[in-house]
């Protein structure tokens, strides 16, 4: 009898461990509403410690065209922390962070961002205050973030983002509920 039960204990106290849901998306970076240049040591040059702030309209692409609807806004802030010379221009290593919103849900990132400018945009940003932004200028370099999902349908998410430069550059995400299915 000790058997049967040490037996029927063993073929159900183990339970199946459940995979975490997962989502892919993509989504298309279509366009500069505004960017803002903050000169935080005012020395009238964009270097280390200076902000850039801006916002971009994007759209969840389902093909290459995924420009055709913009469905969402990414709010974005860096600080530059390191000055660099790649191939005879300057290009900033930042700390970045922004926010996709969309109808449906938002999803925050965090990165060490890149931002690259030509001679006449460094001459521009003399002084805090508007600036003009090219998106090549926001994603110069292929590089990965972190991701949280905020409420809708990306609540208990988490996971990354590789954001990849083009025409238009994108935003790859892998993400995976942290509470299971």
């Amino acid at each position: 009898m000790s058997s049967l039960l040490l037996a029927a204990g063993c073929s159900t106290g183990e339970k199946e461990a459940s995979k975490p849901e997962t989502k892919t998306l993509e989504v298309a970076f279509c366009g500069i509403e505004n960017g803002t240049f903050i000169d935080s040591n005012n020395d009238g040059q964009f270097d280390v410690g200076d902000t850039v702030s801006y916002k971009l309209v994007v759209a969840k692409a389902s093909d290459k065209d995924g420009c055709d609807k913009i469905d969402g806004s990414f709010f974005g802030i860096e600080q530059v922390v390191e000055r660099r010379d790649v191939d005879g221009e300057d290009v900033f290593l930042t700390s970045a962070q922004g926010t996709f919103v969309f109808k449906d849900g938002n999803l925050q990132v965090r990165s060490m961002g890149h931002l690259q400018a030509d001679a006449a945009q460094m001459q521009a940003m003399a002084k805090s205050g508007a600036m003009d932004l090219a998106i090549s200028d926001i994603i110069p370099v292929k590089h990965q973030a972190t991701v949280v999902g905020q409420g809708g349908i990306y609540n208990g998410f988490i996971g990354t983002a590789m954001f990849v430069p083009g025409n238009p550059p994108v935003a790859e995400f892998k993400l995976f509920n942290q509470f299971g299915s």
